[in-house]
């Protein structure tokens, strides 16, 4: 959808000729010596401001008066005659954590909002489907929110939007590229709030003008078609964002990472930088995606007669495109394998991201039709997901694809920390299948979206900001990140490394950590939103450690005495239907009967009950197996 605040760089040249007849034009107006010079000082510091905001609307004043007025009336960077606090920078995500990425801009009555990412639960989080940052200072401060400015498509930087659309009520401006905005369009309509949005498409270049803030947006490379870094303009001064980025002389589709322009504003000066640490441990460049599509032709080369199997992520719509393309040069079929690889593939080719030819596919219940020379099957399951494709495939329960021993997969990723044990176990099972297994530790089928050290340097030499915030990365990485740039000549005072929660105010004269918002872990359960808090988890990890024992006693109330024996059922302490744990159960009744008999005598109360039964279950399991399952006691009053 078009915007009127949305502009590109075509009329600068206009602009900036009306901007320097701003004197001429004052002079002819009858305007005195004095006033003259003042609109010539003023002509080139628009000028100067032109280079920083190419959406500044041309001066039309006739006359000195003319042009402090109009100057006067714009809410935008040019406009002010001076800063009137400071800038707050708030962290909800990103930072100490690899996901979930969210930070908040905000200058007096106006805010705007960096990415709204998730993260996928970890193993301390059972049951969790995905993990979303806590909205409410966002929330509470609705009114001053003017937009969402997204960076790329992929999900810890879009994922949670839908939420905290639902959160917001009201309707809100999104801006991004068009495969970013397609992604979130996606989303949002599984979460039937796409009424609530308006989708603005900007691209490199474009600049954004809300209210107290000016955004321009640059062209980075990445692992996702579409990334953009956004120059913030503030009344304090300049801040950029990277986003995800690395810098590819030879990307796909030759969409080289815009540099010139990025050295551009280095020189007009850069305030802050928010630059990404993810791979800041590792020394040099990261490899350019030109080394995978010649990897990859190899592995067609090799692999005639054969059928192959891609896995990858189905974010990377290049690599996929790549893969298309190489199975049009071999002339094979593709059979798309995964949801996610179907939705991705579909939204790409539905704004123009890729462009495929349709008779090359062939339905995933199809390919044991087609020939094995003749066929690539691209799958979901690079980071062995329980129930991807290619795992299911692994496991022999994927009734589609059976794996054997004429088959050559590639795993075009590298294991996401924490996923190595489930990939590889993968990987063992392919081979006990008999296929020939590619992956990253073998041949370059994979190289990353993230900077190298040597990447992150050239960005911080060409920008060469006053102040320095490392972003995207857990503390060892945003730490490092500090480390480099100190190196560089930085100031180790103008360097913060923040927290989640935290507010940094900036300004000429002002750098500080100042406070701290509320903030944290939203937990998503199914339909449910934060209902599932540490109480839950905490009980969830302690089912799957100890297990659970349910106690069940009848108590005859008006003869105060137990009017049935203990009847205990067990799952994860120990089978209570294994004729061999009988002698266990009989010992536990006896343990609870007796402590039952002893309460009696002096309470009768269902609390008294339940806490003797608990009391007594906790004491046997605790001294007979050094385990502390959670009982539950059912008390039936007769």
């Amino acid at each position: 959808m078009k915007n009127k605040n949305v502009k590109g760089a075509g009329g600068a040249k206009q602009r900036k000729q009306a901007q320097s007849r701003a004197p001429q034009k004052a002079k002819k107006g009858g305007a005195n010596p004095q006033q003259y010079a003042q609109a010539k000082k003023a002509a080139r510091r628009q000028n100067v401001g032109q280079g920083k905001n190419n959406a500044a609307a041309p001066l039309q004043a006739q006359n000195v008066q003319a042009t402090q007025r109009a100057r006067s009336q714009r809410r935008t960077v040019l406009g002010y005659g001076g800063p009137k606090g400071n800038l707050k920078v708030i962290f909800l995500g990103g930072v100490g954590e690899i996901g979930k990425n969210m930070t908040v801009f905000e200058y007096g009555d106006s805010m705007v909002i960096v990415d709204v990412g998730m993260s996928f639960p970890g193993s301390d989080m059972p049951g969790v489907d995905v993990v979303i940052p806590d909205f409410s200072y966002v929330v509470q401060n609705r009114k001053k929110l003017k937009a969402i400015l997204l960076t790329h498509g992929h999900e810890d930087h879009i994922g949670a939007i839908a939420y905290l659309v639902k959160a917001l009520g009201g309707k809100v401006d999104v801006y991004g590229s068009k495969l970013t905005l397609a992604l979130v369009e996606n989303k949002l309509a599984e979460h039937s709030v796409i009424d609530k949005v308006n989708l603005v498409a900007v691209a490199d270049k474009s600049v954004v003008m809300l209210d107290d803030f000016t955004a321009e947006f640059i062209h980075v490379s990445h692992s996702v078609a579409g990334s953009l870094a956004i120059c913030l303009r503030t009344p304090v001064g300049v801040v950029l964002h990277t986003g995800d980025f690395k810098i590819d002389y030879t990307p796909l589709g030759n969409e080289i990472m815009n540099l010139n322009r990025i050295a551009e504003v280095g020189k007009q000066g850069v305030l802050l930088l928010m630059s990404e640490s993810t791979n800041v441990e590792k020394t040099g460049y990261t490899m350019s995606e030109s080394v995978v599509e010649d990897t990859m032709n190899k592995v067609f080369q090799d692999a005639k007669g054969r059928r192959i199997i891609v896995a990858t992520f189905a974010s990377n719509v290049d690599r996929i495109g790549m893969v298309i393309d190489l199975a049009r040069r071999y002339k094979r079929k593709i059979a798309l394998s995964g949801r996610s690889m179907l939705k991705y593939v579909e939204t790409a080719c539905r704004v123009g991201q890729m462009s495929v030819d349709h008779d090359m596919f062939v339905d995933v219940d199809r390919v044991n039709s087609i020939e094995d020379g003749r066929l690539v099957i691209l799958s979901t399951g690079s980071q062995g997901e329980p129930m991807s494709a290619l795992t299911r495939m692994a496991s022999g329960e994927f009734n589609k694809v059976h794996i054997g021993s004429n088959d050559t997969i590639v795993i075009s990723a590298s294991p996401i920390p924490g996923n190595e044990k489930d990939v590889y176990n993968v990987i063992n099972k392919l081979y006990r299948l008999g296929a020939m297994v590619v992956y990253s530790a073998l041949s370059a089928v994979h190289v990353s979206g993230h900077a190298c050290q040597e990447e992150l340097k050239l960005i911080y030499t060409l920008v060469k900001p006053r102040y320095f915030i490392p972003i995207h990365g857990e503390y060892r990485h945003l730490k490092q990140h500090a480390m480099l740039v100190e190196k560089l000549g930085h100031s180790r005072g103008n360097v913060i490394i923040p927290e989640i929660g935290d507010c940094v105010e900036v300004s000429q004269t002002t750098f500080k950590v100042a406070g701290s918002v509320q903030s944290g872990n939203v937990m998503v359960d199914g339909l449910g939103v934060g209902d599932v808090g540490n109480v839950v988890i905490k009980d969830r990890l302690s089912l799957a450690e100890e297990g659970i024992l349910v106690c069940s006693v009848a108590l005859d109330k008006r003869k105060q005495q137990l009017a049935s024996a203990v009847e205990i059922a067990s799952r994860g302490c120990f089978f209570a239907g294994d004729g061999n744990a009988d002698h266990l159960v009989d010992e536990l009744k006896k343990a609870i009967t007796g402590e039952l008999l002893d309460t009696l005598r002096h309470a009768t109360s269902v609390a008294a009950i339940k806490s003797a039964v608990q009391h007594a279950a906790k004491r046997y399991f605790r001294t007979k197996y050094k385990r502390n399952p959670v009982v539950l006691t059912i008390v039936l009053e007769v």
